[in-house]
């Protein structure tokens, strides 16, 4: 989901994180890369969590 983020937003020119995270690398803001990664990351746990774990418990109860 990362790697899709970041391809497919910067690739394509469209307002997304990657596109930003994109963006902010050529101007040379890595404060504001570094933020955009942050934020990439804090959304990849939470799926991580809610949707991998919920699956993760209902596969062990079984």
């Amino acid at each position: 989901m990362v790697a899709a983020e970041l391809v497919f937003s910067a690739s394509s020119g469209q307002g997304r994180l990657g596109w930003y995270i994109f963006l902010n690398r050529n101007e040379m803001y890595t404060d504001r890369v570094f933020s955009g990664l942050v934020v990439l990351i804090l959304f990849g746990l939470l799926v991580e969590s809610l949707i991998f774990g919920s699956l993760e418990r209902l596969t062990v109860r079984r």
